[in-house]
């Protein structure tokens, strides 16, 4: 993400919500903030609304399997933070904006939120948005497809 500097505004801005999600697990706490792009106000659509879902480019799972046996060896991976690899064009940032307030770190080394609201923008794919599985599996498909040699 990005601070929006103070003087900067165009006419396609959209600012998302968010909300702190709470989850106990063994003792643990863990905190993660959830961006909801399905709201919207009154007569007025949502930025979900608004994205092309794209067409569904995921591969049948039994083709999947029978395409395996083509070849001597499989990769798998673990794509969890997949979705912060894509960068998103300097003029589509505006369209995920959303307020945070200010965090300064003290003399002691802890952070303390201030009540000065900053307004940030993601420079990456938010995860949630309608069409970030496209370009997620799309991606994938177009780099990982095997080659015959």
């Amino acid at each position: 993400m990005e601070i929006v500097p103070s003087e900067e505004g165009t006419a396609d801005e959209f600012y998302l919500p968010h909300h702190v999600v709470k989850k106990e697990k063994r003792g643990e706490t863990k905190w993660r903030i959830v961006f909801d792009g399905s709201s919207h106000e009154d007569h007025a659509p949502s930025l979900k609304d608004a994205l092309e879902i794209g067409p569904n480019v995921l591969p049948q799972i039994l083709a999947t399997l029978l395409r395996l046996q083509l070849y001597p060896v499989g990769i798998i991976g673990n794509i969890g933070q997949a979705f912060l690899q894509f960068i998103l064009n300097r003029r589509d940032r505006d369209m995920t904006r959303f307020f945070w307030y200010r965090v300064i770190k003290d003399e002691d080394g802890n952070y303390e939120t201030t009540r000065d609201i900053i307004t940030c923008r993601f420079t990456r794919l938010p995860f949630g948005l309608t069409c970030s599985p496209f370009l997620l599996s799309a991606t994938i498909r177009k780099h990982a497809t095997p080659r015959l040699m």
